[in-house]
């Protein structure tokens, strides 16, 4: 074996090839042979070998290739003479290279006009999709509309995602006084007013280190309507203003301050659900357009839609996924100067935020827990794709990056550890001493300068390139031909991403978890790295059950005194009616009203405290000549354009804050102030008011309320909430195990089957005689009603958790409760009321509870 020489180190692949060149042009030869004959077409296969195709026949193979011989067939003479045009292609291929496509800014729009969101590829695959408000949005899961258990599963154990790009933020420039003269014409509560308080909150809101929720109302109409709820937050102030202020006289600092605001030009976002987007850039621009007539203010309103898009990352593990997906690309320093305004007393000042000199934003993300709910926290990251499977940046990609921030480096922290451990502390006493170094937290200039434009990250392309050749180059196979290129192509992109991250406004509740707000075009690289991490995608249809679990609000379906409701629950009993028709008559299911007549309540508002007595045939005439004068528009039972009419002229209030409910209580008669006086001592003295006038003249007042199933029942959305008759109110006594087993008797109540349907038909003012039911049974199982369910049970709650949204007329919840009081046994905050599904002749015990009893405000939403 000592004598065999070693193979050679390098092989050249053509002198192999011609040593053998013979033998390979012979086996060509004797193939060539058998498979072409002397046409130089291809034989075809006998019948026995044939697969089961049609790809063998010439006409197929014409057809398919039509194009190609078309124009092969032109080309006669030079080139562009006798060729016939090129061929349109597909819709499918036209449509994939549109949704591939990932702009710096704007929607891919439909044929139909909707809006695509970005991530609309990965949700067509996987969601039903729907075609709402002007998107087309993922609505749900296929199926049968279940699944909210593994949503709660999801959202007690893990981490939920949902693209709430749809939602589409407003811009308003200008003054800082004309912009708060603005929202006090349109907001409600208006951030004018500061209780001592909220003061601080407000200070931290107009500093731009909070955000803020309101209700937006329209203007220039004699009967204000709210227009939806909105989310709005100031940009921050600029350090060089800062830097002014504290340079300047300690004496004089505070007037400088305030003058300086007066002039100082901000900038304001509005953010706002699209099915009141018209509706609500109209009533902005009216307060604009009036500020600019009165004080001749120049105020620039604009909507940033198509330039900026919102994730929302809820569940326990939230921030467990935003800690791997967020990593800051520098060492920003915070400059903590002293505040002036806390100097006098040094034991207030925390010394914490004196001792570090700069600290590290990935410092600041590994403590973002202790952030107060409606922080506002802004950084510059990597692109997400370019992390690594530990959670870190390739070396590689980080190197590229610090050569960008080279002036930073010299601001590096010397020890890292030793500023980590002091964030805390810092963050800690942020809030409740704020300073100019906490303005460092909510200031993202890239996304602020709207006219400033960020370059759309690396597409896919070429990241696929440079792994490709960084593979080569590993296995010492780089041939150096493509680096031009790829140099080229890295001018046009960006590989870092400024984000905003928005902490959900709600106490006790961390699973809430926060929004992420980055341009659009980076949703796409930033939702395949949440998807594959663990995030659980969701739908519209499973955050309104989230909505439901943590008892908040949902818009529009939680909003009846709204445009955007009516518009919704018009559309969706116009489905619901196209369904019914398609079923035999047989089996179709009892005609029920799809929008809730909410109009029907205004006979029981009439009847006071004659709600707690039978149905009489005065009560039913009485009901008729009161539906007649408050209704200009009659309507048929079940129609909804016309039920959408109804709403208008009732003028529907809904009270969100205590104080705007006291006001509409002390508006009550005397024998109505027993109950507004009990509902004065127990609930908390009012911490917020607002200087908008409301016009509580109106036929209804709702107040949101959450309902509980006493013993048994699911409700439904669409249900009922009726009234109780003193009768059945000792079936709420609470009894013992013992008492439960020796109580052999159930308590029942039932409509007729037949009278199901029925029971609107007596509310119909559309029905020029209002006949009472000649069923005695149907006549003793009557109840009022006094409000509707909005939002129904969410299979997979338990125990206090199981609970449904209704809106109930205030006064009558005043008259039950004042009854109820009258018993021993019933003497609790919680009100008995009695639920009857739609489609359903049983009634429900289930008690009541008001929002605002229990807190001040209901203006958080999803």
């Amino acid at each position: 074996m000592s004598g065999v020489p070693p193979p050679p180190r390098q092989l050249e692949v053509r002198r192999f090839a011609a040593a053998r060149a013979g033998e390979l042009r012979s086996l060509h030869d004797a193939i060539s042979a058998r498979l072409e004959d002397g046409s130089g077409r291809f034989r075809q296969q006998p019948r026995s070998a044939r697969r089961r195709t049609t790809g063998h026949l010439p006409s197929k193979r014409r057809r398919r290739g039509s194009g190609e011989d078309a124009a092969g067939a032109g080309e006669v003479g030079p080139a562009g003479e006798g060729s016939s045009a090129p061929r349109k292609q597909s819709r499918r291929v036209r449509r994939r290279r549109e949704l591939a496509g990932n702009p710096a800014e704007g929607f891919s729009v439909a044929g139909d006009g909707a809006r695509r969101l970005r991530t609309h590829l990965w949700h067509a695959k996987r969601f039903s999709m729907e075609r709402r408000w002007g998107f087309v949005l993922p609505v749900g899961v296929h199926g049968r509309g279940r699944g909210s258990r593994s949503v709660l599963k999801q959202m007690k154990n893990g981490t939920i995602v949902h693209d709430a790009s749809y939602f589409i933020p407003i811009e308003l420039d200008g003054p800082e006084d004309s912009l708060l003269s603005i929202l006090r014409m349109v907001l409600c509560p208006s951030p004018a007013y500061k209780s001592p308080d909220l003061k601080h909150l407000q200070d931290q809101v107009l500093r731009g280190v909070c955000y803020e929720n309101a209700m937006l109302w329209g203007i220039g109409s004699p009967h204000s309507q709210i227009v939806g709820p909105v989310t709005y937050m100031w940009r921050p102030f600029s350090r060089e203003n800062d830097k002014s202020e504290t340079a300047g006289d300690m004496s004089t600092a505070h007037s400088f301050e305030e003058k300086s605001r007066s002039s100082l030009r901000r900038q304001l976002w509005i953010w706002i659900h699209p099915a009141a987007l018209d509706e609500g850039l109209s009533a902005i621009r009216f307060a604009c357009e009036r500020q600019i007539q009165d004080y001749g203010a120049v105020v620039k309103c604009c909507s940033l839609e198509g330039k900026l898009a919102r994730l929302e990352v809820m569940g326990c593990k939230a921030m467990q996924s935003l800690k791997k997906m967020l990593h800051p690309i520098k060492a920003s320093k915070i400059n903590t100067v002293p505040d002036t305004s806390h100097k006098s007393t040094s034991t207030d000042t925390p010394p914490d935020s004196f001792a570090a000199p700069h600290l590290l934003e990935a410092s600041i993300i590994d403590h973002a827990e202790i952030l107060q709910p409606g922080a506002i926290l802004s950084m510059i990251v990597h692109d997400p794709r370019e992390v690594s499977v530990q959670g870190t940046v390739s070396s590689s990609k980080l190197i590229s990056l610090d050569k960008e921030n080279e002036g930073l480096e010299e601001d590096a922290v010397p020890n890292a550890d030793e500023a980590s451990s002091e964030v805390g502390n810092i963050l800690s006493s942020m809030w409740m001493h704020p300073g100019k170094h906490d303005v460092f937290l909510s200031d993202c200039r890239e996304l602020w300068d709207s006219c400033q434009s960020i370059n759309p990250p690396v597409a896919e392309e070429i990241l696929c390139k440079q792994k490709q050749h960084e593979r080569i180059k590993f296995f010492c196979l780089d041939s150096g031909n493509d680096q031009g290129q790829t140099t080229q192509e890295k001018d046009t992109f960006s590989r870092s991403c400024p984000v905003v991250l928005l902490k959900h406004a709600k106490k006790g509740m961390p699973s809430l978890g926060w929004s992420i707000i980055l341009p659009l075009s980076w949703a796409k690289p930033v939702w395949p790295f949440l998807v594959s991490h663990g995030a659980h995608v969701i739908g519209l249809r499973e955050k309104r059950w989230i909505a439901t679990k943590f008892r908040m609000p949902c818009f529009p379906y939680d909003y009846p005194d709204s445009k955007a409701y009516a518009s919704y629950m018009s559309k969706e009993a116009a489905v619901y009616d196209k369904a019914v028709e398609c079923r035999p008559t047989a089996k179709r299911p009892p005609t029920v009203p799809v929008p809730p007549l909410w109009h029907c309540i205004m006979a029981c508002f009439h009847k006071g405290d004659d709600i707690l007595t039978g149905l009489e045939v005065d009560d039913l005439v009485q009901a008729n000549i009161v539906l007649s004068q408050n209704l200009s528009v009659n309507s048929k039972s079940g129609d909804a354009e016309r039920s959408q009419a109804d709403v208008a002229p009732l003028q529907l209030y809904v009270p969100r804050t205590i104080q705007m409910l006291r006001q509409y209580v002390k508006e009550f008669d005397t024998k109505y102030l027993s109950l507004s006086s009990d509902m004065e001592t127990n609930a908390d003295k009012p911490n917020l008011t607002s200087n908008v006038t409301n016009n509580t003249t109106c036929s209804l007042c709702l107040t949101r309320v959450l309902i509980r199933a006493f013993k048994e029942g699911s409700f439904e959305e669409g249900a009922v909430v009726c009234a109780p008759l003193p009768s059945d109110l000792p079936a709420w006594k609470i009894r013992s195990e013992e008492e439960e087993e020796e109580c052999v008797e159930k308590w029942e109540l039932q409509l007729p089957q037949s009278h199901v349907s029925s029971y609107f038909s007596w509310f119909d003012p559309s029905t020029s005689n209002l006949q009472l039911p000649k069923d005695d049974g149907a006549r003793d199982a009557f109840r009022w009603p006094i409000g509707f369910v909005t939002s129904g049970f969410v299979h997979g709650s338990n125990g206090q958790d199981a609970v449904a949204v209704a809106f109930c007329e205030a006064k009558l919840l005043a008259v039950l409760r004042r009854r109820q009081w009258a018993h021993e046994n019933l003497q609790s905050r919680e009100i008995c009321v009695l639920i009857r599904n739609a489609r359903s002749a049983a009634y429900r015990r289930a008690l009541a509870t008001i929002i605002l009893e229990h807190q001040e405000s209901d203006l958080e939403f999803l």
